[in-house]
């Protein structure tokens, strides 16, 4: 064999050694040291984003809770789920739902009325990378409700059930000392109208109509009347702040003749004492960055 047949060969060898090591080369570009020192394929370390406008509707011991959802980039949308969380002080939260991606809400069952209670929502992946906390002021205060019939006060065959007792949710005769507020049917010619009263140390406004009885988020500040009543009409809502400093909400639902003129109304009435959500301050003083957060 002649030396020029000779250095082909090797030249030949050569190259067939060197394309798996270029193949291996290729392939590792694909790869990286994980955190644990290991080589392997690329991991994803990169949480969702935080959930946005985290919000809370009051109920009778039960709060849901909403929130937006959360956005990602189509072409790479690894989103699994949330997560809910609940303290009791505004910074010790513990988990208590895990949702799927698809569900912007959990109803927390099971609560104390009158007890405040604070949330937080993340968002995680699935490759386990959890997102922070949410940072809206998402707290709120269950409080029992209910719905009622009074009677008109100038029926002395009703007006037993003419008042009612938001504390222990009876009803009264309208002058009884323990009656939160009352109605009345005004017969004069011409009017023809129910009113509603409350007694003499307590404040009534009319908030006007309302889609539903949740529309009412927060007791106003001023705008009480004057006069301590007005005209009752369907569909609106009212608030009462009582004389012992809690806050109520009755919602006309509808009217009847019979047995005597009567009034259905929703009502809603928050235990603890001074609570507008009706709310409270968080004690965290994180600022708000929503408005009527809760319902009452």
């Amino acid at each position: 064999m002649d030396l020029k047949t000779i250095m082909k060969m090797k030249r030949r060898l050569i190259g067939l050694t060197i394309l798996p090591i270029l193949a291996i080369a290729i392939s590792a570009c694909d790869n990286y040291d994980n955190y644990d020192g290991h080589v392997g394929p690329r991991q994803d370390l990169t949480p969702p984003p935080v959930p946005t406008g985290v919000t809370t509707v009051t109920m009778d011991q039960k709060v849901l809770v909403e929130w937006n959802a959360v956005v990602m980039d189509p072409s790479y949308d690894d989103l699994a789920g949330y997560k809910v969380y609940r303290c009791l002080d505004d910074e010790h939260f513990g988990l208590i739902a895990t949702v799927e991606s698809n569900i912007t809400s959990y109803l927390d069952e099971g609560l104390d009325n009158g007890t405040t209670y604070y949330y937080a929502v993340s968002s995680f992946d699935f490759d386990g990378n959890l997102s922070d906390l949410s940072t809206d002021n998402a707290f709120d205060t269950p409080r029992p409700e209910g719905s009622v019939t009074l009677y008109s006060s100038d029926d002395v065959n009703y007006d037993d059930l003419s008042g009612f007792d938001f504390s222990r949710e009876i009803r009264l005769r309208w002058d009884d000392p323990q009656t939160n507020f009352y109605i009345y049917f005004d017969n004069s010619p011409g009017v023809g109208e129910f009113f509603i009263y409350v007694p003499s140390g307590s404040r009534i406004q009319d908030m006007g109509y309302t889609q539903d009885f949740d529309e009412i988020t927060y007791a106003p500040d001023n705008g009480w009347s004057s006069q301590g009543y007005f005209e009752v009409i369907n569909g609106h809502t009212y608030v009462i702040k009582t004389s012992d400093n809690h806050y109520a909400k009755v919602r006309a639902v509808g009217f009847s003749p019979t047995p005597s003129n009567n009034v259905l109304f929703d009502w809603g009435y928050q235990v603890d004492p001074g609570n507008r959500e009706l709310k409270i301050a968080p004690i965290s003083g994180k600022i708000s960055t929503q408005v009527n957060v809760g319902t009452f």
